[in-house]
């Protein structure tokens, strides 16, 4: 590798932390003055509320990440035509996209580091931030769900186990029900099914086990009136802490059951086509860089005072980096929400901003003047 390539790396590398966590631990502070005014009133220790604040950074760096690689490398690369090395480069026949060949591998270098931070690290920074969130609030965890298999006790002191629950159509199946007393397990209740109907959960296929007696007693259907309302479901389904692994698997079992949840294929598409985007920013980043787009502003602001000069050039830079991120997420976001109707094939919805970037991005990369 050349020294100004490992120059250029480095420099690229410094402003990506720096914008990166930087953003990131912003944004993550503002998210802990949100919340101050829920957590206050139990006076909670200032170590959780750090930890409440630290542990929310990586879920910030993730979605952040793309604005921070295309504003990182505008600002490298404009600064290097401003210094006219790239002309230098040229000029001692350097052929730029040879140049430029480590920032491609650092592009996807970049991709699987967003990839590695979604399904590993955010998964799991998002239990403890729950975790925190209910030591906060002293509340006893009284809610766990993973796959689509939920354990949760009911509002009588009762165990619930649901083997699976179906978002879309307010159904749970396989509910077994364990009641208790002083002297232990008095009473199970096995339902095949569970409707949300107003303000009730009716059981269906019942069959009640006595303990004590030993007798087995069923029914038709019945109602359970201390199981909560499916919006603790919706409210404790944290897809955050589902790995991608997770969610394919709770999707497979939601198909056998005959629930099509198109919302979880969009998000599962989402976690693929999302990180994919750090290569195509990087790219773009680049390619603007080095087009007539910035080098013709900086023409007009080279005759200005140096102090100017720097301050123009990176006002220019950071202007474009956030106009692009804002269509790009505007963009995306638009078609996620398309895709959860059902407007366009929610297999579909998450890759076509990204795709469109893609294109564009390579077209440009493509058109650097060797």
């Amino acid at each position: 590798m050349l020294t100004i390539q490992r120059l250029y790396i480095k420099e690229f590398l410094k402003v990506l932390i720096i914008l990166g966590l930087g953003m990131s631990a912003v944004f993550s502070i503002i998210n802990l003055i949100d919340k101050i005014d829920e957590f206050m009133p139990h006076k909670p220790p200032l170590v959780l509320l750090f930890y409440y604040a630290v542990l929310s950074i990586p879920g910030y760096a993730h979605y952040l990440l793309p604005m921070a690689i295309l504003l990182s490398s505008l600002f490298v690369f404009s600064q290097a035509i401003k210094r006219r090395e790239i002309i230098a480069i040229k000029t001692s026949g350097g052929k730029m996209r040879s140049i430029l060949l480590p920032f491609v591998a650092g592009g996807i270098i970049l991709t699987f580091s967003g990839l590695i931070l979604g399904e590993v690290i955010i998964p799991a920074t998002s239990k403890k931030i729950h975790d925190i969130t209910d030591r906060i609030k002293k509340k006893k965890k009284e809610f766990t769900f993973k796959e689509g298999t939920m354990y949760m006790r009911g509002r009588d002191g009762s165990v619930i186990s649901i083997a699976l629950y179906m978002p879309e159509k307010n159904i749970s199946t396989g509910i077994s029900i364990y009641k208790f007393n002083a002297e232990g397990l008095k009473e199970r209740i096995d339902a095949e099914v569970a409707e949300w109907e107003g303000k009730i959960w009716k059981l269906k296929k019942v069959s009640v086990h006595d303990i004590a007696s030993g007798e087995i007693k069923t029914l038709k259907e019945t109602t359970y009136h201390d199981m909560e309302s499916p919006k603790i479901f919706q409210e404790n389904i944290w897809k955050e802490e589902m790995s991608l692994p997770e969610m394919i698997r709770y999707q497979k079992r939601l198909n056998e059951a005959g629930s099509k949840n198109s919302k979880m294929t969009v998000d599962i598409s989402s976690r693929l086509s999302y990180p994919l985007i750090n290569l195509f920013m990087l790219l773009l980043g680049i390619s603007l860089s080095m087009g007539d787009f910035i080098e013709q502003h900086l023409l007009k602001i080279i005759a200005l005072h140096n102090t100017k000069e720097r301050t123009g050039n990176s006002i220019i830079s950071a202007g474009l980096g956030l106009f692009i991120s804002a269509v790009y997420w505007l963009g995306y976001s638009f078609f996620l929400s398309l895709g959860y109707t059902g407007a366009i094939p929610p297999l579909v919805a998450p890759w076509l901003v990204p795709l469109v970037f893609a294109v564009f991005s390579v077209y440009l990369y493509r058109q650097i003047p060797e």
